[in-house]
C-alpha cells in the first residue's frame, strides 16, 4: 500500500517571525493518509537539543532549515517512506525518535541519515526501505541516503526531524510500507466568493460570511472542525482563525480553510478566493477646471440613471448625478444601483484664482535704473504687466521704470481674473524750462506729497539756499526767495524724508 504525502515546503533561512511553526517539535505536523501540506517555516526554530532530555542526532547537527513531523500508527506494519526533494540538487537529512516520546524527552535517535548525495554520488532521495540494514549513515559521502525500516505497532508514535543543510526547494514524502496512518479528512473544494460592495465606505472591502460554506467543505464527514485563516501557514498549524463575518483586507484575497478530525487530529487544508467586484462602471471627468475667486461654478457630473448618488461634498440624492463646484481638489461620488451595489469614482479638479498682491518693492531715485518688484500669492500661474506696455511677461520685476505713477497688472494665465495696484516711483527731473510755454515750466518731484514731513531745499552752485519747496506746491518756478528769476545754470537739491531717507542731486535750468 502506497500513500503519497506531498509537502510543498519552501524552507527559507530568514529573519521572519510566526507565532508558531512546524520547525519546532511541539508543533510537529501530524502525518495522515494522503494529507497535502503547503508551508513556509523558517530557520531552525527552538533548539530542542538544549533540553537535557534530548540528544542531538549522531550523524549531523541539524541546525539549519528544519521541520518536524509526527506519525501515529493505527495499523501495525513496516514503516517506510521515500523523501523526494523537488530540487534534485538539494540535500535533505532526517532523524527519527520514538516510539512514544515527547518533545522534552526525545532520548536518542533510532534512525539518522545525513548522507550528502553530491559527495556520495547517489540520488537526492532519502528515507527508509526494506532492503537496507543500517540505522545510521553520514555525514558527507557515507551512505546511500536510505536506512532500515521500522517495525511499527498500532498505538505507537514516532517523531521525525527533517533538515535541509544544502540547496533549496521543498519535497514530497511517499509512505511506502504496510504501517497504517490515520485517515485524513478531506477539505472539499468550494468556489470563490464574488460580491459587490454595499458598505457605506466604498473601498474594495466588505463583509463575507463563511459559515454557509462549512457543509460544502465537510460533505457529510462527521466530528470535524472547520476553521478559516488568512495565511496557509496559519491554516496548516491551526492558529489565528478568522471569524465570520469577515472583512477582507485586500482585494482579491485568498482564504485558507482547515478541516480537522476531532478524533485523530488529522488535518486537510484548501483555499478559495474572495473578491469585491464592481457590477457596473461610473466615472468622473478629469478635465474639469474652476476659478476659485469667482461665483461662477463648474459642473461635475457622472453617469445618470442610477438609484442613488453620494458626493464627497456631503450632497446626496436619488437623481443627483451632477453637482456645482467652486473650488479645486479631489472629488468622489459613490453610486448605488437598484440592487444596492456601490461603485466609487474619483477625480481631481484643477483650479486657479486671481492673484493677491502682497507687496510692491520700489527702488527709486536711480534714473534709468529704477526697479519695481510685485510680490503675489495664489495658486495660479501668473503673468505681469506695467501700465499698458504689452505683452504680459512671466517676470514679476521691471527695470528702468520712469518717475511718477504707474499701474501694475497681474493676470492669471487660466483666465481667473486680474489684480492691479498703483505704484509711485520717486525721481527728479534732470532739467526744466521756466519760459511760460506750459511745458516743463516748474521743477517738482511727482508724488512727493505722498510722504508728509519731507523737506526739499534748492541750492546754487555755491551751496547757497535759494528756496525751500513746499510739498503741496506745483514746483519751483526758477525764482529765489525774493521772487527774482535765477539764470540758466545747474542747481542742486536735497530731500530729507520722514522715513529717514536722504537724497541729493542736481538738475539744469534752461531759459
Amino acid at each position: 500500500m502506497i500513500r503519497k504525502l506531498h509537502l510543498g515546503i519552501l524552507l527559507c533561512y530568514c529573519w521572519l517571525s510566526f507565532g508558531q511553526n512546524p520547525n519546532d517539535c511541539t508543533n510537529a505536523l501530524l502525518v495522515c493518509g494522503s494529507t497535502s501540506f503547503g508551508l513556509e517555516p523558517n530557520g531552525e526554530g527552538f533548539d530542542e537539543f538544549s533540553l537535557p532530555g534530548n540528544i542531538r542526532p549522531p550523524c549531523y547537527s541539524f541546525n539549519l532549515n528544519t521541520i518536524w513531523l509526527r506519525m501515529s500508527i493505527v495499523g501495525s506494519g513496516e514503516l517506510t517512506f521515500d523523501l523526494i526533494p523537488d530540487n534534485p540538487e538539494a540535500d535533505y537529512d532526517f532523524a527519527i525518535y520514538g516510539p512514544n516520546v515527547d518533545c522534552e524527552n526525545l532520548g536518542e535517535a533510532i534512525r539518522c541519515s545525513s548522507t550528502n548525495p553530491q559527495n556520495a554520488g547517489v540520488p537526492a532521495n532519502t528515507g527508509l526501505n526494506l532492503t537496507e540494514v543500517d540505522h545510521f549513515e553520514g555525514p558527507g559521502e557515507d551512505g546511500n541516503g536510505y536506512l532500515q525500516y521500522i517495525d511499527a505497532l498500532a498505538g505507537e508514535e514516532y517523531i521525525i526531524l527533517i533538515d535541509r543543510p544544502h540547496g533549496s526547494g521543498g519535497f514530497s514524502l511517499e509512505m511506502t510500507g504496510s504501517a497504517v496512518l490515520p485517515d485524513q479528512p478531506v477539505a472539499h473544494q468550494v468556489g470563490d466568493i464574488v460580491t459587490c460592495e454595499m458598505d457605506a465606505v466604498v473601498d474594495g472591502r466588505t463583509e463575507f460570511d463563511f459559515e454557509p460554506l462549512i457543509p460544502e467543505i465537510t460533505m457529510g464527514q462527521t466530528n470535524m472542525t472547520v476553521t478559516f485563516h488568512s495565511s496557509l501557514n496559519d491554516a496548516n498549524i491551526g492558529i489565528n482563525p478568522i471569524s465570520s463575518p469577515f472583512t477582507n483586507t485586500s482585494n482579491p484575497m485568498t482564504i485558507y480553510y482547515r478541516i480537522e478530525n476531532n478524533n485523530s487530529g488529522c488535518v486537510d487544508t484548501n483555499s478559495f478566493e474572495i473578491r469585491v467586484d464592481a457590477n457596473f462602471e461610473v466615472s468622473l471627468p478629469d478635465d474639469v477646471f474652476v476659478c476659485e475667486n469667482t461665483t461662477d461654478p463648474a459642473i461635475l457630473a457622472t453617469q445618470p440613471g442610477f438609484a442613488y448618488y453620494e458626493w464627497s461634498t456631503g450632497q446626496e440624492g436619488p437623481n443627483l448625478y451632477s453637482i456645482e463646484i467652486t473650488s479645486g481638489g479631489e472629488y468622489w461620488v459613490n453610486v448605488t444601483d437598484s440592487q444596492g451595489c456601490k461603485v466609487k469614482a474619483t477625480t481631481v479638479v484643477n483650479s486657479s484664482e486671481a492673484a493677491t498682491i502682497t507687496d510692491v518693492t520700489v527702488e527709486d531715485f536711480r534714473g534709468r535704473d529704477n526697479t519695481v518688484t510685485v510680490t503675489v500669492e495664489g495658486n495660479g500661474d501668473y503673468e505681469f504687466l506695467l501700465d499698458d506696455l504689452l505683452p504680459f511677461r512671466d517676470e514679476n520685476f521691471f527695470v528702468g521704470v520712469s518717475r511718477g505713477y504707474h499701474r501694475a497688472i497681474v493676470r492669471d494665465k487660466k483666465g481667473c481674473g486680474l489684480a492691479e495696484v498703483e505704484i509711485l516711483v520717486l525721481d527728479y527731473p534732470k532739467f526744466f524750462t521756466p519760459n511760460g510755454d506750459g511745458v516743463n515750466d516748474t521743477w517738482q518731484i511727482e508724488g512727493i506729497w505722498e510722504f508728509p514731513g519731507s523737506k526739499i531745499l534748492i541750492f546754487d552752485r555755491y551751496g547757497r539756499i535759494l528756496t525751500g519747496l513746499p510739498l503741496e506746491s506745483i514746483g519751483w518756478d526758477g525764482t529765489d526767495n525774493n521772487g527774482v528769476a535765477v539764470p540758466s545754470n545747474d542747481y542742486w537739491f536735497s530731500i530729507t524724508m520722514a522715513d529717514g531717507r536722504e537724497v541729493r542731486g542736481h538738475f539744469t535750468l534752461k531759459r
